[in-house]
């Protein structure tokens, strides 16, 4: 009798951890599907907090840029230039006839531009100095074509080069130039154009106005 009577009692308590299981199941179902879209809206908000730091950043980045920008110089405002001493080689110390003529033909060339204002490189003129103009001219035996004969050979060359520094934007530049030790006139004028070029040019529309 008691195993009898205590069948449908056991039949009952699985049916109620049957439904207690289903229950706990919904129960922590519902928690999940919760908890997902908690964290999906704070991730959201987390971007979009994030997008508006990178916009506000690069507004602020671009209004400092203009800000900081400086008025560039005109087309016919001075470029004031500091034409370092001329350095000569040892070769080139004893063909120079007469003595610091290089030199003068390239301030002649220099300073016959109306835009091109040479100065002096002391301490008072520092503060004005747009452009540096460091020139080295050397002597030394090339190969060649001889113009008459059409024939190859080696001749006797006068090599210029000059180191052109900007101070505002910093910038370097090289030239060259190079002819026949007879024909040093010649091949100033053509060193000095080059020069000239790229100080106008290259440099000038650059430098900020004064």
């Amino acid at each position: 009798m008691i195993h009898t009577s205590s069948r449908p009692y056991q039949i009952l308590s699985v049916l109620s951890i049957v439904m207690l299981s289903v229950a706990v199941a919904a129960c922590a179902g519902g928690d999940f599907a919760s908890k997902d879209t908690g964290e999906d809206s704070v991730a959201k908000q987390q971007l979009d907090a994030q997008t508006k730091g990178q916009q506000t950043q690069a507004n602020e980045a671009e209004q400092s840029n203009l800000l900081n920008a400086k008025p560039l110089r005109g087309p016919q405002d001075p470029i004031y230039v500091n034409l370092a001493s001329t350095v000569l080689d040892k070769k080139m110390q004893e063909a120079e006839k007469p003595k610091g003529a290089v030199a003068q033909h390239i301030r002649k060339e220099l300073s016959s531009d109306p835009v091109i204002q040479l100065v002096p490189g002391n301490k008072k003129a520092a503060s004005i100095i747009d452009v540096t103009v460091a020139p080295k001219v050397s002597l030394m035996e090339m190969k060649g074509v001889h113009r008459k004969t059409g024939k190859p050979g080696k001749m006797t060359a006068v090599v210029m080069e000059a180191t052109i520094t900007s101070q505002s934007p910093p910038a370097i530049y090289t030239v060259y130039e190079s002819g026949h030790v007879l024909q040093n006139e010649e091949v100033s004028k053509r060193f000095a154009k080059q020069i000239r070029q790229v100080i106008l040019e290259k440099v000038g529309p650059q430098i900020p106005a004064h």
